[in-house]
């Protein structure tokens, strides 16, 4: 019983600096990824199944091929993981140890402590979706035999393996093959004075395990993810200097076209004057013109459409406005300048139908080169709505 007190101390010992760890200022990291709370991934489980002995110096099985040499146990465990790779496990098993067919059988419980490594987690990565893990433990405690008829215990150390299988987030299939090294003198009494230096027990149990509070781990992020993330944020900062450059322009050209609307209004007050007082009255011609060779819309043009959409909205809703577009006799291909004057002529009806003009009003053809509108200057690059 010392020795067991003895063990737990230890284990008590080393509980202590996990806590130490759990409140220092950085949590550990293994392979990127970060460790969690100390109540978080843990598991609790059970399991039973079959136990066979041997003694001899060297370990194996002699003079036990009977399947009546058989024993069984339960097991019952507690394990933490601190990482995907390593937890740490309590497990207490208890049962019946079968020697021989020739001799009784044996009551016997083995609390221990074990480190466990994930062997999947630690060559193959973290991988929560995964459904096999493969874990190698090995570990000591207290051996306690024929309990109830002249006992004796001693330390022991085990070692093995465990094949997990994953039901679901929760629930988890272990089929664990162990094996555990005692003193002979700590065999069951019937043979431990021919047990040699060393008593061996070998088992395979399954069981069920469930996990519980945090299962999952976080991800450490690398120094080259944070570099890459101020990187990224650089650039968005760039981005939105780049913005406030191209907002700061646009200021400017609204109050260009603003300055040019508040001139089309004003030089065409008269008009607008006239308009109000004969309602049903002809409209007379508008020139809007274009740079050489464009058929885009200029700011005057569009300041002058602006007056021209209210003289439309105030016209009779029968009369409708014929826009011409025309182009240079003395650059381009007649063929080429038909195209050109029939673009001209179809920017200024989308624009006024967009606008809000109704469509029903409006009506656009172009010319091309074949009438001189303006002979003295040949400033023949315009479109007319009469």
């Amino acid at each position: 019983m010392k020795k067991f007190l003895l063990s737990i101390a230890l284990v008590a010992i080393s509980m202590g600096s996990v806590f130490a760890q759990e409140n220092s200022a950085e949590k550990l990291r293994w392979k990127g990824i970060m460790n969690n709370g100390f109540w978080s991934n843990w598991e609790i489980g059970i399991a039973g199944g079959i136990n066979a002995t041997a003694w001899n110096k060297y370990g194996g099985v002699d003079n036990q091929s009977s399947i009546g040499d058989l024993g069984w146990q339960i097991e019952g465990n507690l394990t933490k993981w601190f990482n995907p790779i390593v937890g740490a496990r309590l497990q207490v098993i208890g049962g019946r140890l079968n020697a021989s067919d020739d001799v009784a059988e044996s009551k016997w419980i083995f609390p221990h402590f074990d480190g466990v490594l994930n062997l999947s987690n630690w060559f193959g990565g973290y991988r929560e979706d995964r459904v096999y893990y493969a874990k190698l433990f090995a570990g000591f405690g207290v051996h306690f035999v024929n309990v109830c008829d002249n006992p004796s215990d001693g330390f022991a150390a085990t070692a093995g393996l465990i094949n997990t299988f994953r039901v679901c987030k929760q629930l988890d299939i272990n089929l664990e093959l162990k094996g555990i090294l005692t003193p002979g003198r700590d065999m069951p009494a019937a043979i431990a004075p021919i047990a040699a230096e060393y008593g061996q027990i070998y088992s395979a149990t399954l069981g069920l395990t469930y996990r519980f509070n945090k299962r999952d781990w976080n991800k450490a992020y690398s120094q080259e993810e944070i570099d890459g993330y101020l990187a990224a944020i650089a650039a968005l900062e760039k981005g939105l200097a780049d913005a406030h450059r191209n907002e700061a322009k646009l200021a400017e050209r609204l109050a260009a076209q603003k300055a040019a609307t508040d001139q089309a209004l004003k030089d065409n007050e008269a008009l607008r004057a006239e308009l109000a007082k004969r309602k049903n009255a002809v409209i007379s011609s508008t020139a809007l013109f274009f740079n050489f060779d464009s058929a885009k819309l200029l700011d005057r043009a569009k300041s002058s459409m602006q007056i021209l959409k209210e003289t439309i909205a105030q016209a009779p809703k029968s009369q409708v406005f014929t826009i011409v577009g025309h182009a240079d006799a003395k650059t381009g291909s007649p063929e080429y300048n038909q195209k050109l004057s029939e673009k001209r002529a179809k920017a200024v009806y989308e624009y006024l139908i967009e606008q809000g003009v109704n469509k029903d009003q409006l009506t656009w053809k172009g010319v091309g080169s074949s009438q001189n509108i303006f002979p003295i200057n040949n400033t023949n690059r315009v479109v007319i709505v009469k």
